[in-house]
């Protein structure tokens, strides 16, 4: 939420030398994607990644998502799911509404960016974000987040009813030290509800997945992809 294509500096590298990557700037964040109206729901956000798949002509498309970005994959996998043929899902933040423990680690995140090193090592174990010892690479990806002024729908969480239609094959990475959720809990509901789905916990870290742990990020998306 916030972010743009400029988050994936460590994915799109990698992921690019073996498939046709697209970098999309979500529509009502910071970027080159062009608004023409206020985003009313979720309606909207699936309308509008249709829009994208039919601007670059291709039917169905296997889609990696982060946090609301996940959210937004799952609910274009439930409501146009011809259009989705794969998602790996980072951290996706579907489950529950950001708590004040989310919003206090994002903040402390974007302080510890521009504390001395010594502190950002510090507060990198303390938040289990590792990235933040990458300042360089992440000031740019975080930008947007608190320049431009935003209008997002809210993430509204998903039900069992909503989540039990998801058909496409998925990978679900969480953070085991997420602050969006209760990973272990989520991963149980899954086991119920998607059994089908491929879920894992990766200790160690929290909710910035692709920042903190990029080569086994990358290694998960192209291995399930190459499946399907």
């Amino acid at each position: 939420m916030g972010g743009n294509s400029l988050g994936w500096p460590y994915s799109s590298g990698p992921v690019g030398r073996a498939h046709p990557v697209y970098l999309v700037d979500p529509v009502g964040a910071a970027g080159r994607s062009v608004q023409t109206r206020p985003l009313g729901g979720p309606d909207d956000l699936v309308g509008w990644f249709a829009e994208v798949l039919d601007g670059i002509a291709v039917a169905a498309a296997y889609v990696v998502g982060y946090s609301y970005g996940g959210w937004q994959a799952l609910l274009s996998a439930i409501r146009t799911p011809a259009r989705v043929a794969g998602m790996t899902l980072l951290d996706p933040a579907a489950f529950r509404t950001a708590t004040a423990r989310h919003l206090a680690w994002a903040i402390a995140c974007g302080m510890g960016l521009h504390c001395p090193p010594p502190v950002r090592r510090v507060l990198a174990r303390w938040l289990h974000t590792d990235s933040i010892n990458r300042p360089e690479r992440i000031l740019a990806a975080v930008a947007g987040t608190y320049l431009y002024r935003q209008a997002l729908p809210p993430m509204v969480p998903l039900t069992d009813e909503e989540l039990a239609e998801v058909k496409a094959p998925t990978l679900m990475l969480f953070g085991a030290h997420s602050t969006m959720h209760d990973s272990a809990a989520v991963a149980r509901r899954l086991a119920r509800l998607l059994p089908a789905a491929e879920v894992e916990l990766l200790p160690g870290t929290g909710h910035s997945l692709a920042l903190d742990l990029p080569d086994l990020v990358n290694a998960r998306i192209l291995e399930h992809a190459a499946r399907f």
